[in-house]
């Protein structure tokens, strides 16, 4: 695990590096187009200037903004006492604090972790998966993805979104700077979920529950009832289970497959 976790944490920086040089390349560049147009060269350069910083601050604040677009909220206090025992009972487990908790209000029975701190995370837990698992069964996808967590894998795919998948502009007109990048390069940095990071993050959250069976009850009870209409792709990797229905992440019937023979 911590080696992982180193791993990691170095991806994580380095994707935070080559976003700050890309967005700065991009306002360069822009600001010479301006400047060739017949601009004035301090108009080009305020304008290069204002997307640079625009860019960089839709970044950071884009695990807030994310938040706020979706649906429902956070777990008041008191509210739903087995899901903050069981939440707190893992984290002490694993040696992480708490993440808040985010309920949203969807029949799709799915678990999203996000953060780009071990220790100031949101667990995004919808309607439909708690009304639908049971005790052993929820316990077994929080372990997944407090896992997710704690191995700073959490916080790879929040970086991933909120640079490279940054969505900027209006909901009506959203576009995204970086959508041009080829799958290849889209998979190395998180943007796309790793087929293998799924089977690795079921192992990792029995390994905390130390019941594979609970999360191949989980696994089976949440089959074809996966989709979050709500959430946008980019965000599909910090799902537990596929958030879309185009994807190329592995079947349920395989990840219980796996689990089953452990």
């Amino acid at each position: 695990m911590d080696d992982l976790s180193d791993k990691n944490q170095q991806s994580t920086g380095f994707i935070k590096a080559s976003f700050v040089l890309c967005a700065l390349t991009l306002s360069l560049v822009l600001s010479l187009l301006l400047t060739l147009a017949s601009l004035p060269s301090w108009a080009a350069f305020l304008i290069g200037l204002l997307i640079l910083f625009s860019l960089l601050w839709a970044s950071v604040t884009a695990e807030r903004r994310i938040l706020n677009s979706l649906p429902g909220g956070r777990l008041q206090e008191g509210e739903h006492p087995r899901i903050t025992n069981l939440v707190e009972g893992l984290c002490l487990s694993t040696g992480i604090s708490p993440p808040q908790i985010h309920l949203l209000p969807t029949e799709g029975r799915n678990v999203a972790a996000l953060g780009r701190s071990v220790n100031g995370s949101t667990l995004i837990i919808t309607t439909g998966l708690l009304e639908a698992a049971t005790r052993i069964e929820m316990e077994a996808v929080l372990a997944n993805r407090i896992s997710q967590i704690a191995a700073h894998r959490t916080a790879l795919a929040t970086v991933a979104a909120s640079t490279f998948g940054l969505q900027v502009g209006p909901s009506s007109l959203q576009a995204r700077p970086f959508s041009l990048m080829s799958t290849k390069m889209k998979r190395k940095i998180g943007l796309l979920v790793d087929p293998s990071q799924d089977f690795s993050a079921d192992v990792a959250g029995t390994g905390i529950t130390r019941y594979p069976p609970g999360m191949v009850e989980a696994i089976e009870m949440s089959e074809n009832q996966t989709l979050i209409p709500e959430s946008n792709t980019s965000l599909d990797p910090l799902w537990l289970f596929p958030s879309k229905s185009e994807t190329n992440r592995p079947s349920i019937e395989a990840r219980a497959t796996v689990l089953r023979e452990m």
